[in-house]
């Protein structure tokens, strides 16, 4: 999830608008949220009783449809998650996480004991608490009968300074800013928040306005934008389901950022877009200005809140594994690592369904590459128990060549970057010029002109083959996913 939105979200915000429910949600949420560390800068509340509980979920049975998709693999918080709240410390020049805690509630008890056994992870104890060490380098804790808590990476004494820190803790430790956004809990059953304050250098912030396609041509004074910018506070996103859905993105700022006012909406469209974190509901939002906020107010359509739970993901497997063990553990013996087997294959396809349907809506090979990284991740955190091992390898193949085409997709801009420096740097130490054309007027404009066109075609000729790299793997990989699908099919004598 972090890693997802931390780029947009570190220049615009987004927020559902409110229904009213009759009693406060915040003290709920302070209860889990003194749980995160204190140095960090985004946290996720969700509110997942109340979004089954709204009149629109049991109009349209979103509880049955959404156990079915977790099931499937494609989501990954469970049906019996009643809040939760996730926070990070994210590095947001990098765009990167330093480490990821998320803590639950659920409506039935959760074992450390049961999640090893569904995990096939390492027992650990901190003190009182059980822990279990997972495969996707993340630390399941047990805090209560019907609370877990997760950290990630799984780095022992981290999480162990953690649960020191919120041993006694019974009121937050967050930031003002993201502390003051567990209000929005009382209208809204999704609140995700970014404290930017000093989060991204001036230098940083004038460098991306600059190539930023909505300025283009535009007569906007590049200092004084970047002054508003980088006087930014932080954002946040809420979602509220009641009879429909609706929309609010808002970003906050400390100073006067009047002078963004005319090109909030579209470069809002223009970085969540680039990410592949659209939702094409946003398009119609009416924008509203003032000197220190920005906000688009809109509804959500199906498709719409389906995106936006699909961006909220938490950093491991643990918080679901047990309630799919259940499930198989009602099998008769003999035939629990068929359907285990045949669980997780059909995990796998379906993840790889949604996969597709998401590329067709990619404008850029980096949100192709980023849903290939978030649905990699999906599978690792796919529950394993009694699984085939010939299928177990199967899904290592497919996450680790889903990265592989990841990374030939990301090479494409960093290899153009690359070659189209060389390019200048050789059209620079020439003295301005190629084949004797000098410095200044006609020659000067023909060869900076030949420059940029051949820095085009270094572009187009990388997208080819990082395009044509990415197709090969996939091509591969239904060859590979055919294999296994007769292989499983023969040895259980069940259709895969």
């Amino acid at each position: 999830m972090f890693r997802t939105l931390a780029f947009a979200l570190s220049i615009w915000s987004l927020a559902i608008a409110s229904a009213i429910v009759p009693r406060p949600a915040s003290a709920q949420f302070e209860q889990l949220a003194a749980k995160i560390p204190s140095t960090a800068n985004a946290i996720v509340l969700l509110d997942a009783q109340r979004i089954m509980a709204s009149p629109i979920a049991q109009q349209e049975g979103w509880k049955e449809r959404y156990e079915q998709a977790f099931a499937s693999g494609l989501v990954s918080i469970s049906p019996d998650t009643r809040r939760m709240v996730l926070g990070a410390a994210i590095d947001y020049q990098t765009m990167q996480p330093q480490w990821e805690v998320a803590v639950a509630d659920f409506s039935e008890e959760h074992s450390i004991a049961e999640i090893t056994r569904a995990t096939k992870g390492t027992v650990d104890q901190f003190g009182d608490l059980s822990a279990v060490i997972l495969s996707d380098d993340s630390y399941c804790v047990q805090l209560a009968p019907m609370r877990l808590g997760v950290m990630a990476p799984a780095n022992r004494q981290s999480v162990a300074r953690w649960l020191r820190e919120v041993e006694k803790r019974t009121q937050p430790g967050l930031s003002p800013y993201l502390e003051g956004t567990l209000a929005a809990s009382q209208t809204s059953q999704v609140v995700v928040a970014f404290d930017l304050e000093d989060a991204v250098p001036p230098e940083l912030i004038r460098m991306k306005l600059a190539a930023c396609s909505t300025l283009a041509g535009k007569n906007i004074d590049l200092d004084a934008a970047t002054k508003a910018l980088a006087s930014i506070r932080g954002l946040v996103l809420e979602v509220a389901v009641t009879e429909g859905s609706f929309g609010r993105l808002m970003v906050h700022f400390n100073g006067d950022a009047s002078i963004l006012a005319p090109f909030a909406k579209p470069m809002i469209l223009e970085v969540l877009g680039n990410l592949g974190a659209m939702i094409d509901d946003i398009k119609d939002w009416k924008p509203t200005t003032e000197p220190m906020k920005f906000t688009l107010n809109g509804t959500l359509s199906q498709e719409g809140r389906k995106r936006v739970l699909s961006l909220i993901d938490h950093p491991v497997a643990a918080l679901i594994a047990a309630n799919k063990s259940r499930s198989m553990s009602e099998q008769p013996e003999s035939s629990k690592a068929a359907y285990a087997t045949q669980t997780y294959f059909n995990s796998i396809t379906k993840i790889r369904d949604d996969l597709r349907e998401k590329a067709k809506d990619a404008k850029t090979f980096g949100q192709h590459a980023m849903w290939l990284d978030n649905w990699a991740r999906r599978i690792d955190r796919l529950p394993i128990l009694d699984v085939d091992p010939e299928m177990l390898a199967y899904g290592r193949y497919t996450t680790a060549r889903m990265r592989d085409a990841s990374a030939a997709l990301k090479g494409i801009g960093i290899n153009s970057a690359a070659r189209g420096a060389q390019v200048y740097q050789q059209y620079s130490a020439s003295g301005g010029g190629y084949a004797g054309y000098g410095y200044g007027g006609y020659g000067y404009n023909v060869q900076w002109n030949n420059v940029q066109g051949e820095r085009r075609a270094i572009s187009a000729q990388e997208r080819g083959q990082g395009a044509t790299t990415a197709q090969g793997i996939a091509a591969e990989m239904e060859n590979e996913t055919a294999k296994i699908r007769q292989a499983m099919t023969q040895k259980y004598r069940i259709n895969f």
